[in-house]
């Protein structure tokens, strides 16, 4: 980690007398309950909830923070950790007089060095991460977010755990600036959030609020450490939570607050989050590739419904009620739309058999690393390959081992990605070559194509190609798309069309239908000496 060698090295724990509730198990006082505050349920678990308090410039400001904190929502908080950027913000009197007037349990972040804005966010999540904490209010301490607001945040965790929550300011305080410097904040709260709505679509009113709250798992799946070290690093994680797929709420605070008080800044760092914005965009279309938005999702295939992507493509290539072997079949994506065909569908794949379709009629755990071993013959009018020759080192060994299990005039349909697309042809001439989540350059691939070297491959494996298919950019994918827009569909279509005109160069993947060239040891057979002669033809 850039920031941290071992994080807990750089907290200190101060606990004062209290004894703080056990991990995990923290409860609110049991009686009658205070407005807003669920009743104690005995032996129930309560999420392990951080409080992060950034920016608080002396011992008065946090004062006044820990007095303000509603009584309602401390028994909810675990912990509230101050991270400053200066390494010695406060003396070690001033944290001790602090701790006995904390409400909660209160940690101080010692840090080696000055951070900036983005850094000292990025430091506390990995403490949180590595605490193992469920949720972090994030909050600066420097008296422009509210601390009575606290509540409310809490509140909206325990209704959706889920849910990164937002405290939206209702508005520009009547007392705010005058002249330039108050035209520039009801800019940035009205405008702004306005075309970050319309570019990321969220469904947020307050784009610029950082009083946040996020769940810990989310976090764990961002590249956050790669964000932006100044104030873009708030843009830049809600727009990886929103790649990501999380869900947004937002609260409403009963006051405004000015997130920045220094002349010129909300213009500057209005401009620079419509910047970020605007590079999310573009590398989702693929005109630039930036790592803090390569998302890992945890499930890397879905089901394209865009006919002229691979997946529906191949469908329509298999016959109705036919018997089809999928080998590499992930989830049993092809089962559903092959069931309306009445196909029949046999799954194998290296993983365990829960997560497969219902759909699937039989399934198989096997490495396709290893010599395919299946307790069926050649029953299979088709065996599909479909985006998995090149996850698999022994390729050759698969491809003749899926030849024993194809009727005498079944068909191979397989297909993998064109590595020669025009998109990483720029990318290699600027230097650009980087692997991702998914996609082409899927950091799991072991081996990649062209559309001569596939061929290749699949003669070599004693096929014989007998058609060959290729498949548009994946808009859907790029538009986050259902597959089901006219203005997808005719952008899909227009690029089709474009690949099949000169597929090394424009088409996203190469499918290839193909048909047994020798049936191995059933092709030469030992003539009976004592049968009959055969009648003259």
């Amino acid at each position: 980690m850039r920031y941290l060698r071992a994080f807990e090295e750089d907290v200190v724990l101060s606990t004062g007398d209290r004894q703080g509730p056990a991990p995990g198990t923290a409860t609110p006082p049991t009686g009658d309950s205070v407005a807003g505050e669920p009743m104690d349920v005995p032996g129930q678990t309560h999420p392990r909830i951080a409080l992060l308090v950034f920016d608080s410039p002396d011992a008065g400001s946090l004062r006044s923070l820990l007095r303000e904190l509603p009584p309602s929502a401390t028994p909810w908080i675990e912990e509230l950790l101050v991270v400053n950027r200066e390494p010695r913000d406060l003396t070690r009197a001033a944290e001790a007089e602090l701790v006995k007037e904390s409400p909660v349990e209160l940690r101080f972040h010692r840090n080696p060095r000055q951070y900036g804005y983005g850094s000292a966010r990025e430091a506390a999540f990995e403490y949180a991460l590595g605490r193992g904490f469920e949720h972090v209010v994030v909050m600066r301490g420097d008296g422009s977010h509210p601390p009575a607001l606290v509540d409310e945040l809490v509140q909206a965790v325990l209704a959706d755990p889920e849910a990164v929550v937002i405290a939206s300011r209702p508005g520009i305080p009547r007392d705010g600036r005058g002249g330039l410097g108050g035209w520039v904040d009801r800019l940035e709260a009205t405008a702004g959030s306005r075309l970050h709505e319309r570019a990321l679509g969220i469904g947020l009113r307050d784009y610029q609020s950082s009083y946040r709250v996020y769940p810990v798992e989310a976090l764990r799946h961002l590249p956050f450490q790669l964000n932006d070290d100044g104030e873009g690093f708030d843009t830049e994680l809600l727009i990886q939570l929103r790649a990501l797929g999380a869900p947004t709420r937002e609260v409403e605070a009963g006051r405004s607050w000015r997130e920045w008080r220094r002349p010129g800044g909300g213009l500057r760092r209005l401009a620079r989050s419509l910047l970020a914005t605007l590079g999310y965009r573009l590398h989702q279309l693929h005109f630039t590739r930036r790592g803090q938005y390569l998302i890992d999702h945890g499930v890397h295939y879905t089901l394209k419904l865009s006919p002229t992507g691979s997946h529906m493509q191949i469908v329509d290539a298999i016959r109705d009620e036919s018997r089809v072997l999928d080998l590499g079949c992930s989830q049993g994506l092809l089962a559903r739309p092959l069931l309306e065909k009445k196909v029949e569908l046999t799954g194998v794949d290296a993983a365990e058999a829960h997560g497969v379709a219902r759909e699937v009629a039989a399934y198989y755990q096997r490495d396709l690393d290893l010599p395919l071993e299946l307790p069926v013959g050649r029953v299979f009018d088709y065996v599909v390959v479909a985006d998995v020759i090149e996850h698999v080192r022994n390729r050759e060994q698969m491809l003749r081992g899926a030849r024993r299990y194809l009727k005498k005039d079944g068909r191979l349909i397989i297909s993998t990605g064109n590595l020669a697309l025009w998109f990483y042809r720029l990318s290699l001439l600027v230097g650009r070559f980087e692997y991702g989540p998914r996609g082409i350059l899927d950091r799991t691939h072991v081996h990649l194509y062209t559309r001569a070297t596939f061929r290749r491959e699949v003669e070599r494996a004693g096929f014989h190609i007998l058609e060959e298919r290729v498949t548009s950019l994946p808009f859907e994918v790029v538009f986050e798309s259902t597959g089901r827009s006219r203005q997808v569909q005719r952008l899909a279509r227009a690029y089709h069309w474009l690949a099949k005109l000169w597929p090394e160069m424009f088409a996203y993947q190469i499918i290839l239908e193909a048909e047994i060239e020798t049936l191995d040891d059933e092709a030469a057979e030992r003539p009976d000496p004592d049968a009959p002669p055969a009648p003259d033809q």
